[in-house]
């Protein structure tokens, strides 16, 4: 017996329909959960790389990177001195060998120039890489 204003085949059809759209929404691969360290590592080397830009149009700042320099510091210790001290990014380094979940600084091809390039869990490839150049207060 089949209720009045009901079709045969409407509840299975419903179900097929349901059925399509959940296999459907099960296929799609958005690929693997990125690791929230990832955007953490993306900020801290657009932080850095705004830090250094701002010693061209910002003469206190350029004028802390010269006296950073003049006390034998280096552009990482002028990085580290010039973070917020509730900067949660504390990885920041120099030298020739990347570390994972790390923001690398190297010397560019022209004077005051700098490679900043953001490390992930893989150490072939950085995540973000960005080039910049200081421009340090001259002293009169």
């Amino acid at each position: 017996m089949i209720e009045e204003g009901r079709r045969p085949g409407t509840f299975l059809a419903n179900v097929a329909a349901v059925a399509i759209v959940a296999a459907s929404l099960g296929a799609c691969d958005t690929g693997p959960v990125a690791d929230p360290r990832e955007d953490e590592v993306r900020r801290a080397v657009g932080q850095v790389k705004s830090l250094i830009d701002s010693t061209a149009t910002n003469p206190m700042v350029a004028m802390s990177l010269a006296s950073m320099a003049e006390q034998g510091g280096t552009i990482t210790t002028f990085i580290a001195a010039s973070l917020p001290e509730r900067a949660t990014f504390t990885c920041f380094h120099e030298g020739p060998q990347p570390k994972a979940w790390c923001v690398l600084l190297r010397r560019g091809a022209t004077p005051n120039e700098y490679l900043i390039e953001g490390y992930g869990a893989a150490l072939d490839k950085p995540l973000v890489q960005e080039k910049t150049v200081a421009t340090a207060a001259r002293r009169h």
